[in-house]
């Protein structure tokens, strides 16, 4: 039996030039591939065999992190089901010498899984101290609302309709994916894919916005189906909401296999704001839905910058951030 502490894992990284946008401040694209590895890595652990991600809650990017500063990365499983692990991942930013501030909190959902890719049971217990009771329950209580919301998964993972299509601002990317994106077996790595994911984003953030867009924040994501090395990649992404400074974009992920057999991975939604040479947020030209598709998106987007908004401010007062 492991407690909850007996799970933490911390990975410290340093933020090179490599890793850095022109405002010298680190690629949310980055973040998220790291924040995505820890949590694969305490999730692994915990198993005792490859765990892959499969639920990434709504999560923001609270404060920028410079070159030369360091990145704290924390994980630890919060509770454990029959294959599933429910994990919570913290990225703080420290300056040489000083101290820690928090950039992003992150919960998620681990599968534990064979060298095939099926889940597996998890050859251990969790057992939580007196004091971890709480963390214990609230994470069951998330494990059990992920169960309805992913109810559909075995059809979704079919769903190959390109949910963009119609829409005026809109990219398509492929790529193969390659030895070197597995984090585990012949897997593809999560954080390698929120990483491409937040490129292709990025990109089409900065043409719309013609300037400078930085990762603001990171929807519900769920991932149906998994990317083996020799997929072909092809991410659809396409401008669903426009604010004063920020952009929503969608992306559909699709993998195609050897032979031509594709799946649905997932569709996830990345919000990023234009800012101005100082770093602060700037307007973008206004965005007036064209079409019924636009329309409805536009719709959809804009509910989801409500909840974005209340949660950002609740997860402030809980932090004490201003």
């Amino acid at each position: 039996m492991v407690r909850i502490k007996d799970t933490e894992v911390t990975l410290v990284e340093s933020v090179q030039p490599f890793d850095i946008n022109p405002l010298g401040n680190l690629f949310g694209g980055r973040m998220l591939e790291w924040m995505a590895n820890i949590g694969t890595v305490a999730a692994t652990r915990f198993s005792r065999g490859p765990a892959v991600l499969a639920y990434l809650d709504r999560h923001f990017f609270i404060r920028p992190v410079k070159l030369g500063e360091f990145v704290i990365l924390k994980a630890r499983v919060e509770y454990a089901g029959t294959s599933s692990m429910e994990v919570r991942i913290e990225a703080w930013k420290e300056v040489p010498g000083g101290e820690q501030a928090l950039v992003t909190m992150a919960t998620a959902s681990y599968v534990a899984v064979d060298e095939y890719g099926v889940p597996r049971p998890i050859n251990n217990r969790l057992e939580p101290d007196e004091d971890e009771r709480q963390i214990y329950e609230e994470a069951r209580a998330r494990y059990e609302s992920r169960k309805r919301k992913i109810e559909d998964r075995k059809v979704r993972r079919f769903d190959l309709t390109d949910p963009t299509t119609g829409l005026r601002w809109r990219v398509v990317s492929s790529r193969w994916a390659t030895p070197s994106d597995a984090f585990v077996g012949n897997l593809v790595s999560g954080g390698r894919l929120l990483a491409w994911l937040d490129e292709i984003a990025g990109l089409l953030a900065a043409r719309y916005s013609g300037g400078i867009a930085v990762t603001g924040s990171v929807d519900e994501t769920a991932f149906y189906a998994p990317i083996r090395v020799g997929d072909i990649v092809t991410v659809r992404a396409g401008i669903t909401y426009v604010g004063r400074s920020s952009m929503e974009i969608m992306l559909d992920v699709i993998a195609e296999g050897t032979y031509g057999q594709a799946r649905h991975v997932c569709t996830a939604y990345f919000t990023y704001i234009h800012v101005d040479n100082t770093g602060r947020p700037a307007p973008v030209p206004k965005y007036v839905p064209s079409n019924e598709h636009e329309r409805r998106l536009f719709m959809e987007g804009e509910e989801r910058r409500r909840v974005r908004e209340e949660e950002l401010a609740r997860i402030k007062r809980m932090w004490g951030i201003n």
